[in-house]
């Protein structure tokens, strides 16, 4: 016999729905919220204030520190936000550019209208570069001034970030390097039409060494007293022309003072093997510090 088992009934489970109007909202904390008298909400009303009060204080004194700062630097100080808008520029944009800080942080003026167009791609570049929170030290730019002078200045690109991390902005740190381009190219003026006239000097020999004791310049008066071609002698060491007492006869003339003349009698290396005795003159030329730079020597035979 074959017994089956049907149950009477099934058990089914009914979980509670939460209603919508069961649902529990959360509320924003304010004092209407907290079960406070009256004199107690006014009394952590004011607390609140003051300490509210206390930090737009501090705040607003460090924003004042932060362009104090800035005034006093001898670079000019663009601060710029992440929209492209002006958050400072110093003071000093009027002595080196001619405008007025307003003019830039209220007006219409962009420093980019103002450079050169030799140097407005680099500085598009560099400027792409520090919104991409990338640093440029010493860039060099030409840009014209209010009064349509042209002046060169050397940039400082950096990305400006909050302490944890957020970038907020590029600062452009610009100094007036005009005066330093000119007297850089009267020195090479100067030093070109030097090289030219000794060149043209046939009857003395004139060449000059480094402090590291190489030769630098060859002129014609030294290439008829002794035979060697410019080519051959420039980059080469004097101990091509004094032998191995090189350094021995250099050392009265590197122990010169600045704007002294040395004088003395040597003999020197030609190209075809033979010595010659000369009468040699040394010139030396110092750096700002006072070391020495470059040795001008100059000669003629003493036979």
């Amino acid at each position: 016999m074959i017994y089956s088992f049907r149950p009477k009934f099934v058990m089914k489970m009914h979980w509670p729905q939460t209603r919508p109007d069961m649902i529990r909202k959360k509320r924003s904390l304010s004092l209407d919220n907290l079960k406070l008298s009256n004199p107690q909400k006014a009394a952590v009303a004011r607390l609140l204030t003051a300490q509210k009060n206390k930090y737009k204080k501090l705040l607003h004194e460090t924003h004042e520190r932060m362009h104090i700062i800035a005034d006093l630097t001898t670079s000019l100080e663009f601060w710029y936000n992440v929209n492209g808008s002006y958050e400072y520029v110093g003071r000093s944009s009027e002595q080196i550019l001619g405008y007025l800080p307003e003019d830039f942080t209220r007006g219409n003026m962009r420093l980019e209208t103002l450079i050169h167009p030799d140097s407005i791609e680099e500085f598009r570049k560099d400027r792409a570069n520090a919104l991409e929170g990338e640093s440029g030290e010493n860039v060099e730019y030409r840009l014209f001034t209010a009064d349509k002078k042209v002046k060169w200045v050397q940039a400082t690109w950096n990305p400006i970030l909050t302490r944890k991390g957020k970038h907020i902005g590029i600062r452009i740190s610009i100094r007036d390097i005009s005066e330093f381009k000119q007297c850089q190219a009267f020195s090479r003026s100067y030093e070109r039409l030097s090289l030219t006239i000794a060149n043209e000097l046939e009857e003395a020999g004139i060449f000059s060494v480094t402090a590291d004791m190489v030769l630098k310049s060859w002129n014609i008066g030294a290439n008829k007293l002794l035979g060697w071609e410019r080519e051959e002698m420039i980059d080469a060491p004097v101990s091509k022309l004094f032998g191995d007492d090189a350094e021995k006869h250099f050392d009265a003339a590197r122990s010169m003072d600045c704007g002294e003349e040395y004088r003395a009698e040597f003999v020197l290396l030609s190209k075809d093997g033979e010595p010659r005795s000369v009468r040699m003159l040394f010139l030396n030329l110092c750096n700002h510090e006072a070391d020495l730079y470059q040795l001008t020597c100059m000669f003629r035979s003493a036979e």
